[in-house]
């Protein structure tokens, strides 16, 4: 037997290099694989469910608690939740309301993921009754929900998404963490702080508005400054879609756009917010290969429908607009993707048993 390879110079350095080469190989191997589960998932059919407007009043809040026990039996992949917390009406916009909705969210054993409502900042004024001091202020209402629902990168439920929140990116859009976006097979996701009652953007004497003249500019002022930045957020969504060859892409808002006039008031300022998302949503379909789903809540009514037109007037068929059940309707949607069905999206309500009456 003999030591002499301890001795030769030329020994490590072939040893070194024998490693790196098994280093290298296990490496890729291990990139294959990641890339090839990758591949897999997005092959992979699953389902989600969506829900908002809710619990509202003594009714709802009773209902509430066995909407959630049916989606966890239902195994979805993850839940989102489409905004409005409470009835406009049904109390004060108080710090009890956030934390009781996190603690009921986190019943949820998968993800869920939340987006804003008009009912939990916008309306917190007095909009459906007297002013709710000293909660009623919407700019504040609005920070403690980011404060207590976007302080990290994860989605709220007992397993949780890691999301990318417009924050992230600085700049001019620092403030805007509720703007988010994830992905899971081959669908990108996202979320926007799209509001009901006009979007924020108030006129004296409109829909009973009391407001003194500084504070609808104070508003007003905000929600410039948040469209521009949904806007942006929409924009790149999109593109980073395209750039990981996306099938699909779903849109999750609160605000109902009123689309082709459908909600009918004598005074047309209560939707002159919307044109311009429903436009960028026109925009964006037109140049996106795959499908679009725009799904939000607001109106309270389960709906499911086409309601864009390409530039020659016929129906955008890449686009589907689905409203979630609220208000007296304690129940959810399931979307299911399936990568094989032409149309990647199929919608189907979800009637909790018990709910009904």
């Amino acid at each position: 037997m003999t030591l002499r390879w301890i001795h030769d110079p030329k020994r490590p350095r072939a040893l070194i290099i024998y490693t790196a080469v098994i280093l290298v190989a296990v490496a890729c191997i291990g990139f294959a694989k990641g890339q090839d589960d990758r591949d897999e998932e997005k092959t992979k059919s699953y389902t989600i469910g969506l829900f908002g407007d809710m619990p509202y009043n003594v009714l709802g809040r009773a209902q509430y608690p066995a909407l959630l026990a049916d989606i966890n039996a239902k195994h979805v992949a993850f839940s989102v939740f489409d905004g409005d917390l409470k009835s406009g009406g049904d109390g004060p916009c108080a710090d009890s309301l956030y934390y009781t909705a996190i603690e009921q969210f986190n019943t949820l054993k998968q993800p869920l993921v939340w987006v804003p409502g008009d009912n939990d900042w916008t309306d917190c004024w007095g909009r459906y009754g007297p002013s709710t001091l000293p909660y009623s202020d919407p700019l504040d209402r609005l920070a403690l929900e980011r404060f207590l629902f976007t302080g990290t990168d994860q989605s709220l439920g007992q397993k949780t998404l890691t999301l990318t929140r417009q924050s992230r990116e600085g700049g001019m859009y620092a403030l805007y963490s509720e703007n988010i976006r994830w992905s899971l097979g081959p669908v990108v996701y996202i979320g926007l702080n799209v509001q009901g009652s006009n979007d924020n953007y108030p006129y004296a004497g409109v829909d009973g508005e009391t407001r003194s003249a500084a504070e609808i500019d104070r508003q007003r002022t905000e929600e410039r400054a948040r469209k521009a930045a949904v806007l942006q957020w929409l924009y790149e969504g999109f593109q980073y879609a395209k750039s990981v060859h996306a099938k699909g892409v779903m849109v999750i808002q609160q605000a109902d756009l009123n689309f082709n006039n459908e909600q009918h008031l004598a005074d047309a300022r209560s939707w002159d917010a919307f044109p311009d998302y429903a436009n960028a949503l026109r925009t964006e379909t037109l140049a996106f290969q795959g499908q679009v789903a725009l799904v939000h809540g607001d109106s309270h009514y389960f709906k499911m429908d086409k309601p864009l037109s390409g530039p020659s007037d016929g129906v955008l068929a890449n686009f589907t607009r689905v409203e979630t059940f609220g208000a007296r309707n304690t129940h959810w949607v399931s979307a299911t993707i399936d990568p094989s069905n032409p149309n990647l999206f199929s919608f189907e309500p979800r009637i909790v048993p018990g709910n009904t009456q």
